[in-house]
């Protein structure tokens, strides 16, 4: 350390500052230990050696770096990976034209599908000598901190040399930990960083471009396996097989993670460099943001995965709903996460990337808002859900039990039902009237008329017939009203549970064993014992004939609440399926949810169309247990006239299969009025092959009875076509034509109707034209036969087809369905 030069002396005493000698190749400069403890601010040499020493993924050093440390430390052999030339005298220069000999091994060669953001266009620097390029910036610089020299007194001029310090003259160092500091030394470090930033960046820039090269195969290996990582995933969450999705999401993560950390360990300053080589800065910056944005995606898929195992893990109903709840934030951080991944993709343009992948990439642009959308979606579900469960205050619904073997608008007979309520999760209290539906025909006030073909049984409407209406949300209200005329409490919803469904239940969670009743019931005889029981084998004196659903129900709520990991993955799939069925109908008060359920097409709404619409819908009364053993097929015809215009004609055949006089439940004779819901304006031109009951047996309504306001509100502009004697009227934006079919064991049966469409194909102006067909399934219906077969004019041929497979011939086009869900199909066409 320099010692402070004495205040009393003219001059100030200098010692020549010793000269740096220049390093050999294989000298190594002797470290300053002491010099390292006396100034902790400043880092040891080997502290600084691991400070730029990058390892890379296989824990091995670097080959693209360069120690400004200790430029002559095996310089070549070990920072470059070049061979030593055998006997080079000092003096030699080893020239860039030399062929490099790369000594780290290179990659296994595998094929490509990840993003190429590192071109492969080696231009060379310039032929430049490195040992004359270290020459240069290892220059030997005096050291800031040496002791001042001693110098002359005085020139030949008698005035003092300019290396002689005055002491009244302001000094030109300072002192800074006893450390003499020249006033001038931003200069020289200005001086360095030119030097540094015009010699050692391109240098520094070539070496890395040659690692660049290496380290390509390795980065795209890792980035193929993320992207089929996520393919995996996204598989197995279809397949619900969680703990598959979670390793390949959990894959795809570190493997995006090591691919970006492969770019990194290139150096600090990677990605400024690289922007010095021409035709690097686009395709580099697109790499890199598309592996931060494939990082942040597999994060977010692993969010929800794990999200989901909370879910299906649940024990009961409370684990359920604080499994949304925590589901609730992972969704929030997913949504983030995704937002935040598509900022990064939507900074890359196509032509940023290698052609090869450029179709690819723009794939992944336009799935960008169906992700962001089903994201949106889930949580819209996930909140829904959580208000359903009592999130924020307690719910009350009434839940209905429906014999869909006795089909009725809604889906079934009301047999039974029951009030649940739900505060957090919890079922605070389930009650299920022994019975049934017939509990609260004493307690109804109201005295209203039923719609006439009820008046086959009852001119007065009561509870158990309350589903009249296709349209569930419709019937929903008037279940509720029902239930409050009848002194009921007020309630946040209905859900309505068929047969089949319970049927579908009880093979997860069955058989239930029911010893006071003799039983043990399973998804086989479900049906058959439930109807024997509460229509022949109940207790006559106490009239409870529903109490085997009162005494049934309980226990398997109890099995669907406490399900198995197998069972709720069975469960969520047998609930999905019934709601797209309309095994299950749900209906809440709650806008916000209603219109999440219906946005899902689970609300049972009749929907709306802009083009030709049908559905078929079976009431039965007084016909027995019989539907369930109806096979039905509805042949559509829509015929397009040569002015443009539309008749359709539907043919409905049913076979009824049961046999007279074996089952008293099933063997019977079908009554059933049908109706047949058509595009709204539709005008009836024939009907055939129907039969009415007999008048007599209708029974007329009581003078104190009233007309029911919401029936008049609902079914408008009626009349009776009397010729065929169908009535005609309007309900819910669509034209209904109903009337009667009657079907004994064993018969077959067919009616048909003809109408004309309210609207035509124009032939005037225009040669392109577009029909389509949405064919609605009943509620509670096992499904019939769709056959729809549309045929064109003389001027008409098929463009276009959805479903592209759909067959056709000379004459037109044919659909052809099971209609257990909702069928569409849709023709393009085009005038000669």
């Amino acid at each position: 350390m320099p010692k402070k030069p004495k205040k009393n002396s003219i001059t100030l005493a200098r010692k020549k500052s010793p000269k740096i000698a220049r390093l050999g190749k294989n000298d190594k400069p002797k470290k300053s230990a002491n010099r390292a403890e006396k100034n902790p601010r400043r880092p040891s040499e080997s502290e600084l050696e691991k400070k730029i020493t990058v390892t890379n993924r296989q824990g091995k050093e670097s080959p693209h770096l360069i120690n400004l440390k200790n430029p002559n430390q095996n310089l070549l052999a070990d920072n470059f990976g070049l061979e030593k030339p055998a006997a080079a005298p000092r003096t030699s220069r080893l020239s860039l034209s030399q062929p490099l000999k790369i000594s780290r091994p290179r990659p296994k060669k595998t094929k490509k599908i990840g993003v190429d953001f590192i071109a492969r266009n080696k231009k060379l620097l310039g032929q430049l000598s490195l040992i004359s390029l270290f020459g240069l910036i290892f220059r030997p610089l005096k050291k800031l901190t040496a002791e001042k020299p001693i110098l002359p007194s005085t020139t030949p001029t008698g005035e003092l040399p300019a290396n002689i310090e005055d002491i009244f003259a302001k000094p030109n160092y300072f002192e800074f930990f006893r450390l003499y500091i020249p006033r001038d030394w931003y200069k020289k470090v200005a001086i360095f960083a030119l030097i540094a930033t015009i010699l050692v960046l391109p240098l520094q820039a070539f070496t890395y471009y040659q690692g660049l090269d290496e380290s390509r195969d390795q980065i795209l290996l890792l980035t193929d396996e993320a992207i089929e990582n996520l393919r995996l995933g996204q598989q197995a969450v279809t397949a619900f097989d969680l703990d598959t999705a979670n390793l390949q999401f959990n894959q795809a993560k570190d493997n995006f993670a090591l691919a970006q950390r492969e770019i990194n360990a290139l150096n600090f300053i990677t990605e400024e460099i690289i922007k010095l080589l021409p035709g690097q800065d686009q395709s580099i910056a697109a790499g890199l943001a598309l592996l931060r944005a494939g990082e942040m995606i597999a994060a977010a898929g692993q969010v929800l995965v794990n999200g989901g195992q909370q879910l299906l893990a649940a024990k009961d109903l409370n684990d359920y709903y604080q499994s949304l709840s925590s589901f609730k934030a992972d969704l929030n951080s997913a949504i983030d996460q995704f937002s935040q991944a598509k900022k990064e993709i939507e900074t890359v343009k196509p032509g940023d990337l290698p052609p090869e992948h450029r179709e690819t990439f723009t794939k992944v642009i336009n799935s960008l808002p169906t992700v962001e959308k089903g994201l949106s979606d889930l949580y819209l579900i996930n909140s829904a859900l959580l208000k359903i469960l009592g999130d924020t205050q307690w719910q009350r619904y009434l839940l209905i039990f429906l014999n869909n073997n006795e089909l009725r608008g809604g889906g079934g007979f009301m047999g039974s039902f029951g009030i649940i309520d739900i505060d957090r999760g919890q079922i605070k209290n389930l009650e299920i009237p022994g019975g049934g539906t017939y509990d609260l025909q004493g307690q109804l006030t109201t005295k209203v008329i039923s719609p006439e073909p009820l008046h086959l049984i009852n001119s007065r409407w009561e509870f158990q017939d309350a589903n009249w209406w296709p349209d569930f949300p419709t019937t929903a209200k008037k279940i509720q009203w029902f239930y409050r005329n009848a002194n009921g409490p007020s309630v946040d919803g209905v859900v309505a549970i068929t047969s089949t469904l319970m049927e579908r239940l009880l093979e997860i969670f069955g058989p239930i064993q029911m010893p006071d009743y003799g039983r043990e019931i399973t998804s086989e005889n479900f049906v058959a014992e439930t109807q024997k029981i509460v229509e022949l084998e109940y207790d006559k004196e106490k009239n409870r004939p529903k109490q085997f659903i009162a005494d049934l129900a309980p226990k398997l709520l109890t099995k669907i609440f406490n399900p198995s990991e197998e069972q709720a993955k069975k469960l969520l799939a047998v609930l999905q399926q019934a709601l797209n069925e309309k095994q299950l109908l749900v209906y809440f008060n709650d806008n916000q949810i209603e219109a999440v359920i219906d946005d899902f097409g689970w609300s049972g709404r009749l929907k709306q169309t802009d083009g030709d619409y049908l559905a078929v819908v079976q009431t039965n009364i007084a016909g027995g247990k019989t539907d369930g053993v109806i096979k039905e097929t509805i042949a559509h015809q829509a015929e397009i006239q040569e002015d443009g215009s539309i008749i359709n004609t539907v043919k409905l055949t049913r076979r009824h299969t049961g046999i007279p006089g074996e089952n008293i439940f099933t063997g019977v004779q079908n009554n059933s009025y049908v109706r047949f819901y058509v595009p709204l304006g539709s005008i009836l031109i024939e009907a055939s092959g129907f039969k009415k009951p007999a008048e007599e047996l209708f029974e007329p309504p009581k003078p104190d009875y009233q007309v029911d306001a919401d029936l008049i509100a609902v079914e408008t502009n009626r009349l009776k076509d009397e010729k065929t004697g169908t009535d005609i009227y309007q309900e819910n934006g669509k034209t209904v034509f109903g009337n009667w079919l009657q079907l004994k064991a064993g018969e077959i049966g067919e009616a048909v109707i003809k109408y004309r469409l309210p609207f035509s194909l124009s032939l005037e102006g225009q040669n392109t034209f577009y029909y389509s067909l949405l064919a609605q399934k009943q509620a509670g219906s096992l499904g019939s036969e769709l056959k729809s077969y549309l045929k064109l004019n003389s001027r008409l041929k098929p463009l276009a087809k959805f479903p592209a497979d759909l067959p056709s011939d000379e004459n037109g086009v044919g659909f052809n369905a099971a209609l257990s869900t909702d069928q569409f199909y849709g023709v393009a066409l085009i005038s000669d």
